[in-house]
């Protein structure tokens, strides 16, 4: 999953949430499904903090800058 985009992980999170939307999953592949599901929103989420944290420290330094 490291290998993926951020973008990549939404595409293929909004393909399972379609799937199981229309109701085309078995019991066995909805299980499957959700457990991939899960390990992309948490794969995301990381990617968006770091982002986040990054930007932060960006901010900050152009403060720091400023009041030079």
């Amino acid at each position: 999953m490291e290998n993926l985009s951020f973008n990549q992980a939404v595409v293929r999170l909004e393909e399972i949430m379609n799937s199981i939307q229309c109701g085309s999953m078995d019991v066995d592949s909805l299980a499957v499904a959700l457990k991939e599901a899960s390990a992309l929103v948490k794969y995301c989420r990381a990617r968006l903090f770091k982002v986040d944290e990054d930007i932060k420290q960006l901010l900050e330094g152009i403060d720091g800058e400023e009041l030079m």
